[in-house]
């Protein structure tokens, strides 16, 4: 059972208390209140704040903004809270030997409906910061990275798991030896069962997601890398691999000219990436 706190209109619960000090749980509060500055990070439909902390190391504090539309709160009412996924999604990664950020605290804003999700900072830095010509990681760790990333996502996809946003944003490396890989925002991340129809195409989605978006220092041929260690990693072979390539070439083809068509580009925004600064 979570132990339950409720403070200044939020309901929080919290997995391990000897993780969330007193102390800890009021930058939470100031980072929800605006004190601690400018987010880190903001999307469409959430803030993220990065708290330094000096034990174990560094936490982000992510508000998920309340369903605005009807049809939003309407699905919201059938399924479990975000954060409460988010808890329990993270647990099941961290049985199948998969890496995800720690969840120390989740909660909800009984007044405004917004939910919160706090996390410890995850290993190493983005994978967009180890690819970047501008930090000089060595040839040899790029390419180990690129391939430890492919078959990562294999074994996500082996273990029947589908991430809900898988860009190259939210996958973090480590240069330790073995390289360890993690895989952050998981609200939308599913485990589904291995009849679901709709998993080979939604495997091939997680694919386009990761290899539509231009990332400094990011070659076609680093791209073809990660996908032939996903495909080892998956067993495929020689003939389905093929077949499998021309599909998610053509997928990204589809997602480039959607993001032509709307004048938009796949880069992340300047105030999300700033890679220096990134670590979790």
């Amino acid at each position: 059972m979570m132990e339950r706190v409720d403070i200044a209109g939020w309901r929080f619960q919290i997995p391990d208390r000897d993780r969330m000090d007193e102390a800890l749980l009021g930058q939470v509060l100031e980072a929800l209140d605006g004190k601690l500055g400018a987010p880190f990070r903001r999307s469409r439909h959430a803030t993220t704040w990065k708290v330094r902390v000096a034990d174990p190391r560094n936490i982000f504090v992510k508000q998920l903004d309340a369903p605005r539309s009807v049809i939003s709160r309407a699905k919201a009412t059938s399924r479990a809270k975000r954060s409460v996924h988010v808890l329990r999604i993270s647990r099941k990664l961290r049985r199948f030997g998969l890496e995800a950020p720690q969840v120390l605290l989740i909660g909800t804003n009984r007044e405004s409906g917004n939910e919160v999700v706090v996390t410890s900072e995850a290993p190493g830095f983005m994978v967009t910061r180890w690819m970047n010509p501008a930090y000089h990681t060595e040839l040899v760790l790029r390419r180990a990275i690129l391939g430890k990333l492919g078959s990562e996502i294999a074994r996500l996809h082996r273990s029947g798991f589908i991430h809900g946003d898988l860009t190259p944003y939210n996958v973090f490396a480590t240069a330790d030896d073995p390289i360890i890989i993690t895989f952050i925002d998981n609200e939308g991340t599913e485990r589904t069962s291995q009849i679901n129809v709709g998993r080979a195409r939604n495997r091939m989605r997680n694919l386009m997601q990761l290899g539509h978006f231009d990332i400094q220092g990011v070659s076609r041929t680093d791209k073809l890398r990660v996908f032939m260690s996903y495909a080892d990693g998956m067993d495929l072979s020689p003939k389905v691999k093929r077949r499998s390539l021309r599909k998610l070439i053509a997928m990204i083809a589809r997602r480039r000219d959607r993001d032509a068509a709307l004048n938009t580009r796949a880069i992340q925004p300047a105030m999300i990436a700033q890679d220096r600064a990134v670590r979790g």
